[in-house]
């Protein structure tokens, strides 16, 4: 019998037997329907927490069940629903859900099997987690090529598959993650050049990309408007870095290093006031340091290490929360800035001495 039909049965009783009004019957009724509703809710969340509600649909429990398979991961147990995360759980923060779907549903919305010295290829099963927004196999042994079917995750808002062994180009199929935010693809072997679709990322906010590229750095990273990060070092590619980069306004880290071919001026980033770290090492860099450096009131590391800068360092006191600025191998004369004598919170000292011919042992000194 029922909890609902009970309650409905004491509610009549108790109104035949008195023979009230229909108000008070209403308040002689309104403590049972309390009653009903927190025992209902009670129910609810014990089923929740027994994993009787909110099931992970099958289809999806056997896609990872071909994952784990075709990678070799094979702690993941099948017993319990994988969207039950309690301690008796063998997924260990490496797979997430969303339970607030309609129906009390769960979707598989993170995978995060990073350093665990998994081997293969991507397995196609990935593209039957129609949910996934998260995606993360950095650190292993992956290999082959970059699948053309992880285009079709138009779900996938992170994608990292750092420091593996892939190999082969950057399929354009990539361009259809049109929800994506973060991509890192360095540490891997990958060749040729970034394909011109991913210019339709419209909600990329980071990128990083080191790998054996050809080319020259692409003009189209100024596509990228809400880009924040920018990592490409060691990456193959060749310069010049491409003046349009400066419409980024958002970046808050900007690492390009060792690019081959001819040089450039120095970029104009003065729109860039939330700078925080700024790398452009062995750039090929000619000219001044630009005297709007200063106005990076944001920035924490500062390298300009390797290219052919000239001339003096600007005044940078006014840089409050620089630790670490390197600025080795250029050719810039003068003195060392009283700045730099005079401040105590640098970690940068030792990185600039292959600069100057004057001002040397009076800072040797000094430290």
């Amino acid at each position: 019998m029922s909890i609902l039909y009970i309650s409905t049965q004491l509610c009549k009783w108790s109104w035949w037997k008195t023979l009230v009004s229909g108000e008070e019957m209403a308040a002689r009724c309104l403590p049972y329907v309390c009653f009903i509703v927190l025992l209902i809710l009670l129910r609810i969340c014990m089923e929740a927490q027994a994993g009787l509600l909110g099931p992970t649909p099958d289809e999806e429990v056997e896609a990872l069940g071909e994952i784990a398979r075709k990678l070799g991961k094979k702690d993941w147990k099948f017993s319990k629903d994988p969207c039950l995360n309690d301690s008796t759980s063998s997924y260990n923060n490496s797979v997430s859900c969303n339970c607030h779907y309609p129906g009390g549903v769960c979707h598989i919305e993170l995978i995060k099997l990073s350093g665990e010295d998994l081997a293969g290829i991507l397995p196609s099963a990935l593209v039957q987690l129609p949910y996934l927004k998260h995606m993360s196999f950095t650190g292993n042994n992956l290999s082959g090529p970059i699948p053309n079917y992880l285009g079709n995750i138009t779900t996938l808002e992170y994608l990292s598959i750092e420091n593996n062994l892939f190999s082969g180009t950057v399929p354009p199929e990539l361009g259809n993650l049109d929800n994506l935010e973060t991509l890192i693809l360095s540490a891997n072997n990958l060749i040729g050049e970034l394909p011109a679709t991913l210019t339709r990322l419209n909600k990329l906010r980071e990128l990083i990309c080191g790998n054996n590229f050809t080319r020259k750095l692409p003009d189209f990273f100024r596509s990228w408007k809400q880009l924040e990060k920018l990592e490409t070092q060691g990456s193959g590619l060749n310069g010049p870095i491409p003046a349009s980069i400066s419409v980024l306004k958002d970046l808050t880290d900007l690492r390009i290093s060792d690019l081959h071919g001819e040089g450039s001026d120095f970029l104009p980033l003065m729109n860039m006031r939330h700078m925080k770290e700024l790398k452009l090492s062995s750039c090929n860099i000619s000219g001044e340091i630009p005297a709007y450096i200063p106005n990076m009131t944001h920035l924490g590391k500062l390298d300009l290490s390797f290219n052919r800068l000239e001339k003096e360092i600007p005044e940078f006191e006014g840089l409050k929360n620089l630790t670490n600025m390197y600025l080795t191998s250029n050719l810039l004369t003068g003195d060392i800035p009283n700045w730099i004598r005079n401040s105590n919170q640098y970690d940068f000292c030792t990185k600039i001495f292959q600069n100057f011919a004057r001002g040397l042992f009076s800072l040797l000194y000094f430290l």
